[in-house]
């Protein structure tokens, strides 16, 4: 716990009535109970039993009540990213220290990532300059309407049922005025630099949608020396497409050839 403990605390000292490790455990417990909102975590957890096995845990003697949701947001509202990012890390990296999650490796060699976006916000108006902006047309009355969006791109370690998130990369315009928008294929080109700082020598296996089956995420998966899985989706990538159904109508042709070979002809009989 005294990672928590070490988080840059943005508040004023002399206001402080629960230190950051209070406040990041009671969120952590949130979500590993799976409580939805932050009033059902305030309502659950204020409980003599679970203030006092929370004191024992963060080693503090003197927790009589654990903190309102409204304190936990005000926190979380100006902490710095990069204080979660390090306690992420730290955890996913003693995870992997301790040998916990050996029997989920790929093969019994890699470590299975998978990637994917996910949209956080979305505003019918412009909510900041690093907007994204999506133009769609009404069906019913014919007129083009614009969404503007906040999505990030996860990756998250694959064991069994369960996913760890080990990094995260926002997907957004660098200012209003920018050419060309920022995309997941972009935004993983600087995702992928990311997880090979943090986990250099981290055996890894990018699996991906159809998206990512190209060459250009093929070349940075080489560069990094990762492995990698993408799914097959047709008119994807068109040379892969022709050589599959190639491939496949041989095989087919060799299965049935191999099936005649036992069925006896009329000659024979």
């Amino acid at each position: 716990m005294n990672n928590l403990k070490k988080v840059a605390d943005h508040r004023h000292q002399s206001y402080i009535t629960y230190g950051p490790e209070v406040l990041l455990f009671t969120m952590m417990l949130k979500n590993m109970t799976g409580l939805k909102s932050m009033r059902n975590m305030s309502e659950s957890f204020n409980k003599e039993e679970c203030i006092k096995n929370v004191g024992k845990v963060l080693g503090l003697d003197s927790l009589e009540e654990l903190p309102h949701y409204d304190t936990i947001n005000d926190f979380l509202s100006g902490l710095d990213v990069n204080e979660l990012e390090k306690i992420r890390t730290y955890m996913i990296k003693e995870l992997l220290k301790k040998r916990s999650l050996e029997s989920y490796r790929i093969e019994g060699k890699y470590w299975g990532v998978i990637i994917d976006g996910t949209g956080l916000h979305t505003f019918h108006e412009k909510h900041c300059k690093h907007c994204l902006r999506r133009a769609y047309t009404n069906k019913e009355t014919g007129e083009t309407n614009v969404l503007y969006m906040h999505h990030v791109l996860e990756a998250k370690l694959v064991v069994g049922d369960m996913v760890f998130s080990i990094a995260s990369e926002f997907i957004e315009n660098e200012s209003e005025n920018v050419s060309k928008q920022d995309c997941e294929l972009k935004a993983f080109d600087r995702l992928a630099k990311k997880i090979k700082k943090i986990f250099k020598r981290l055996p890894i296996c990018i699996l991906g949608d159809s998206l990512y089956a190209c060459e250009t995420v093929f070349n940075l998966c080489r560069a990094h020396k990762w492995k990698y899985i993408c799914r097959f989706k047709e008119g994807r990538i068109k040379s892969i497409s022709t050589e599959f159904k190639v491939f496949f109508a041989r095989k087919k042709c060799r299965v049935l050839q191999y099936i005649n070979s036992f069925i006896p002809h009329k000659n024979s009989i």
